[in-house]
């Protein structure tokens, strides 16, 4: 486990962690984190991220997502005993579908509208770090694990 800091849009742990082709999540993610849920990333496998890219908010207790995430993180855990699997590694479609949902939401907002530059927003301009909805309706969107989501390897 990482204790990564305050890094909002530069996690120092990602220039540690490799996936499957190698690659360390600072170079899949080219200086604008993605993920799915904020939780898992395509490429690798078995990895969970807690306050991932675009969990972050301006409105509420960190504490709230992070229980949101290890409620969702116990749910794969589970599912992939329950299923005899090795890994999981989410679906690329999945998480790109997922995060042009987040910069959709997030286009309008206080976050993204009317010039504001702040730390939320990376090295290439994207919003990696801000939720658009609220805690309530991520703890909604994290309460299942569908595994339709992954790629499963038994």
């Amino acid at each position: 486990m990482f204790g990564t800091g305050f890094e909002a849009t530069d996690p120092p742990v990602s220039h540690l962690v490799r996936g499957t082709e190698g690659r360390t999540l600072a170079e899949v993610w080219e200086g604008s984190p993605q993920a799915y849920l904020g939780t898992t990333v395509a490429g690798f496998p078995n990895l969970f991220l807690l306050i991932g890219p675009n969990t972050g908010n301006g409105h509420s207790s960190a504490f709230v997502v992070i229980e949101a995430q290890l409620e969702y993180v116990m749910r794969a855990l589970e599912a992939m005993e329950s299923a005899r699997l090795k890994s999981i590694d989410v679906r690329p479609d999945r998480q790109a579908a997922w995060n042009r949902d987040v910069q959709e939401a997030l286009a309008p907002t206080v976050w993204n509208a009317g010039g504001c530059s702040s730390y939320y927003h990376d090295r290439n301009g994207r919003n990696s770090a801000i939720y658009p909805w609220t805690t309530i309706d991520l703890r909604r969107r994290t309460r299942r694990f569908d595994l339709n989501d992954y790629e499963a390897v038994a």
